[in-house]
């Protein structure tokens, strides 16, 4: 299965927008990429679906998908269930909404056919050891034509991205940033029917020293990350980051 490299170039959906308190600590600079993200959380009206989100965290992003699409049943799983006041308000304002513990690669608990969406937000490097047994796994769950996605992951085809977290991991500045290859994504394509692969941040990461501190400047590096990205296409495999989209 080939693995389909772009940079999204219409419109985000005007839902992603509201999605977008679930980037939480995140640079605003990579705002471009969540809104693409999100935009293909929205891509197909989840009313009457099913979707489940793998290493949910605090399970913002789930609850969000819930309250955008509020006759969908949501599932946020974590190695430990979400919890807290702000869950238990969600929990009881959104009745298709519900957080349980459990292992992204052992879904056994759900049968075949299951789910319509399953979704992580930058989760995927933390899975990247195994990425047939995740494939596999997640496929069997989602039903034809169902899609697994993941938001805002680390590449490492480009040798100077890597070197700068390489740099940070080592000063504390960052945690577990191991770096993906399209090597991997070709193992789990072999899973889906269709692989995208949206890439950003050529430009964007290394700046991101002068772009996170003013707005402006960072709106200008996005711009012409994205001319590059059309003009070059070969430069793509380089982005720092990626959204990436399997259909089954």
């Amino acid at each position: 299965m080939s693995v389909q490299l772009t940079h999204p170039s219409s419109p985000a959906d005007p839902r992603a927008e509201a999605m977008l308190p679930a980037v939480g600590g995140f640079p605003a600079s990579d705002k471009p990429l969540f809104l693409a993200g999100y935009s293909e959380l929205c891509r197909v009206d989840l009313s009457g679906k099913r979707a489940l989100e793998i290493c949910g965290g605090f399970g913002k992003l789930a609850g969000l998908l819930a309250e955008t699409f509020p006759k969908a049943e949501v599932t946020g799983l974590d190695l430990y269930a979400a919890s807290g006041p702000e869950i238990e308000d969600r929990l009881a304002r959104l009745p298709g909404l519900s957080y349980v513990a459990g292992d992204a690669f052992d879904l056994t608990a759900y049968p075949d056919d299951s789910f319509d969406l399953v979704f992580g937000q930058a989760a995927l490097h933390h899975l990247a050891h195994n990425p047939n047994g995740l494939a596999e796994g997640v496929a069997r769950v989602l039903k034809p034509g169902g899609r697994f996605i993941f938001i805002f992951e680390p590449m490492g085809h480009n040798l100077l991205v890597a070197a700068i977290r390489a740099v940070r991991m080592a000063k504390h500045e960052l945690g577990d940033e191991s770096n993906l290859y399209l090597s991997q994504f070709e193992q789990m394509a072999g899973y889906f029917s269709s692989c995208e692969v949206q890439m950003f941040n050529f430009l964007g990461y290394p700046m991101k020293a002068f772009s996170d501190r003013l707005q402006v400047v960072s709106d200008g590096i996005q711009k012409l990350d994205a001319f590059l990205f059309r003009s070059f296409p070969a430069l793509l495999r380089y982005g720092a980051n990626c959204n990436l989209i399997l259909t089954k």
